[in-house]
């Protein structure tokens, strides 16, 4: 396995047996983290975090990780702080909801919990700053700027839009032991060494809902009018925290052509739904700018970069229209279906993410 080989040699490099906190959860991702970075000569100690449901009960206990971590003879430790994970991750998400945004509660995770907390406990374990590592697909470059966070290899498994969020100071400390593999290679690594988990299906949900369903905890959310583009009554909603920009399915309506959700007007409770050309944008606009390579802004009005307003978007090239402390517009060349107010706009120049902010 030819990326198996270069993230070895590259851990290898930087280990020599220094310690590094390694994020966990039990899963084929970080169990196979631990195992490179053991190879490479780390002495790995692992963290969870107990991640308590919207209900209070807790959804993840660390029980897995904990047995991971056992099996390849790593100390492990589960951090318990359920009111910061609510006041961080959660409760934004469902204020968002209430607010008629679709949240991105992997991104404030990242940001406050696994590279915010999760360091810190790290730190107060260990009695002095250690690297972190973690089972996400991204890389850490090391560049004449500093550190800079950049794409994985295998586009497909790419999780560097979720960690967009993150403080240019913190690159310092992150490792990302995946990032040069694709997710069968990984899944390989696993089976060579027996791990149980080496075909486990990877969950697509929020962690912290585990089948619970968010709209039954938004509290009060009235029906209300479902009116096409020009103003025109078509039906009633159940309201608007079921729908996010961008839906087609659900709306609960009999339509001769499909329509698609344009906007949640909150003020009015209404839901605007229209066809699929008017969810089109060139100009996307964000607030809260987090800068990771400022050195790709110099000149940002004569550069082309690729863009996405969602994870799972492909990257399009576009230029940035106005860059300020409090916003972030940018123009694509080819029009953007439906960017949701709450996601992330993130823009990337040869790979590595430059600028992000969210989607207003």
């Amino acid at each position: 396995m030819e990326g198996s080989f270069e993230a070895e040699r590259f851990l290898t490099s930087m280990g020599k047996g220094r310690t590094v906190a390694l994020l966990m959860s039990g899963g084929v991702d970080s169990t196979v983290a631990a195992l490179l970075l053991q190879k490479s000569g780390w002495r790995v100690v692992g963290l969870t975090l107990c991640i308590p449901g919207l209900d209070g009960r807790p959804v993840e206990t660390g029980e897995s990780a904990a047995q991971a971590a056992s099996r390849l003879g790593i100390p492990h430790k589960i951090i318990r702080d359920e009111g910061f994970f609510a006041k961080r991750v959660a409760e934004p998400f469902l204020r968002s909801y209430r607010e008629g945004r679709t949240p991105n509660p992997c991104a404030d995770c990242n940001r406050f919990i696994k590279f915010g907390l999760l360091p810190d406990a790290a730190e107060d374990w260990m009695g002095e700053p250690v690297p972190v590592a973690s089972g996400h697909y991204a890389q850490v470059l090391q560049t004449p700027s500093g550190p800079r966070l950049a794409c994985a290899s295998d586009p497909t498994q790419d999780q560097s839009y979720f960690l967009c969020d993150l403080r240019k100071e913190t690159l310092r400390r992150l490792i990302f032991p995946l990032g040069a593999l694709t997710k069968q290679e990984v899944r390989g690594l696993a089976k060579e060494k027996g791990l149980d988990m080496a075909e486990k299906t990877d969950s697509m949900e929020v962690c912290f809902l585990r089948g619970q369903d968010y709209r039954s905890f938004l509290g009060e959310d009235r029906p209300g009018d479902i009116l096409d583009e020009k103003g025109r009554f078509l039906g009633r909603h159940h309201g608007l925290s079921r729908y996010t920009v961008g839906q087609r399915k659900g709306l609960g309506l009999s339509l001769p052509t499909p329509l698609y959700v344009l906007k949640l007007d909150v003020p009015s409770n209404s839901l605007i739904i229209g066809p699929r050309e008017f969810a089109l944008t060139h100009r996307v606009c964000a607030e809260c700018p987090n800068i990771l390579a400022p050195e790709f802004l110099a000149g940002w009005h004569r550069r082309r970069f690729a863009g996405k307003v969602r994870s799972y978007a492909s990257l399009a090239s576009c230029r940035i229209e106005r860059l300020e402390r409090d916003e972030l517009v940018v123009t694509f060349d080819e029009p953007q279906f439906a960017p949701a107010a709450g996601q992330r706009l993130v823009l990337y120049h040869d790979g590595i993410l430059v600028v992000s902010g969210v989607i207003v």
